[in-house]
């Protein structure tokens, strides 16, 4: 992954499984909150996507990249059972390890990020 910005300036990058419907699947929706399906290959990078506040927990854990925003790259080793809480974020993950990561989100649509300007 390169070090550019994700997205355009002024535009809102699509929800993950808009972007990345291989990887990711909606399974609920309230209109409110949402559950989504998370299952990523060895190898396999999603494309530029967004998430509300979000709830994380990973079935099947294993090494991801994270592109941020800004261009900047983290690598986070995740355990099976493993959680995490974010606000509403923008980013670019890609499988950097050996096993399939799968993991649920439970997202707050009433939390999602503003357009920029």
């Amino acid at each position: 992954m390169s070090n550019s910005t994700l997205i355009t300036e002024g535009q809102r990058a699509p929800l993950a499984d808009e972007a990345s419907p291989d990887m990711y699947e909606e399974l609920v929706n309230t209109g409110i909150t949402r559950l989504v399906r998370m299952k990523m290959p060895p190898g396999a990078t999603d494309e530029p996507h967004r998430h509300p506040e979000e709830i994380v927990y990973f079935i099947k854990g294993g090494t991801l990249s994270i592109k941020l925003e800004d261009g900047s790259t983290v690598v986070k080793e995740v355990a099976d059972g493993d959680y995490m809480h974010n606000g509403p974020w923008t980013h670019q993950v890609s499988n950097v390890g050996t096993t399939t990561v799968e993991a649920v989100l439970f997202e707050r649509l009433d939390n999602d990020v503003e357009l920029k300007d």
